[in-house]
């Protein structure tokens, strides 16, 4: 049963703390009764939300041992609110963009190339009437429209270990893409870009499949500018 109320609240303010540096691993959290004043919640509620970052990966509790931060290495990374907690600021908005782009190039572009081979007729169909859909205008049902397309080209791969990365890669997406609304500066706010999306469509619904994995490639490399652009000093991006 997923936390709610006061849980979840605490689990959410804790675990920002958490992924943001307040505590380092290793460090021996402090006292019951200090980390309850803190974050304004009773002792129960707190023992609650600490099992729930336990199994999230970010503390480790043991008998002899206390309640510890665990090392990064042990991290759910892929778990929802561990990637929406990454992002508090530039720097990890830059950071966050890169790794994404980088988990993306391990696989995407195969994917499309797999799935312009792989994929039935009424598959290719949906990939066109989906990039057909998308509009110019950055908005969160542009990012819902972004987001279905790409999970739309894992399916059509027919590869269920694939078809796996599914979910990890819309909660990446999602989060990149909700920061990048966000953003002002020309070039480094969320651009739906129909264009490079239809001409993936167009490659995998005609089964050219290199043609789709070079497109393909073409997100990555623009969310790794994106990350390159997001690292330089804010006076610059906006020139």
């Amino acid at each position: 049963m997923l936390p709610t109320g006061v849980i979840s609240d605490t689990v959410q303010a804790m675990g920002r703390a958490i992924v943001q540096g307040e505590w380092q691993a290793g460090e021996l959290l402090p006292m019951e009764a200090e980390l309850a004043d803190k974050f304004g919640v009773g002792r129960n509620a707190l023992r609650e939300a600490v099992k729930v970052l336990a199994g999230k990966g970010l503390i480790r509790t043991a008998r002899r041992y206390g309640t510890r931060i665990a090392d990064r290495s042990e991290w759910n990374c892929l778990d929802v609110d561990v990637l929406r907690w990454r992002l508090h600021d530039r720097a990890s908005h830059a950071k966050f963009r890169r790794e994404v782009a980088q988990f993306r190039e391990l696989f995407e572009p195969g994917a499309a190339a797999m799935a312009a081979l792989n994929a039935m007729p009424e598959e290719r169909e949906n990939i066109l009437k989906i990039a057909g859909s998308m509009q110019d205008t950055a908005t969160t049902q542009a990012i819902e429209t972004d987001i279905a397309f790409h999970l739309a080209i894992l399916q059509a791969t027919h590869n269920t270990l694939i078809q796996g990365l599914g979910t990890p890669l819309e909660e990446m997406l999602r989060n990149l893409f909700l920061a990048d609304l966000k953003l002002t500066e020309q070039g480094l706010s969320y651009d739906p870009n129909p264009t490079l999306h239809l001409a993936l469509a167009n490659a995998i619904a005609g089964g050219r499949a290199e043609e789709a994995r070079y497109i393909a490639m073409a997100f990555v490399i623009r969310g790794a500018e994106g990350a390159d652009r997001l690292e330089m000093p804010t006076t610059s991006t906006q020139k």
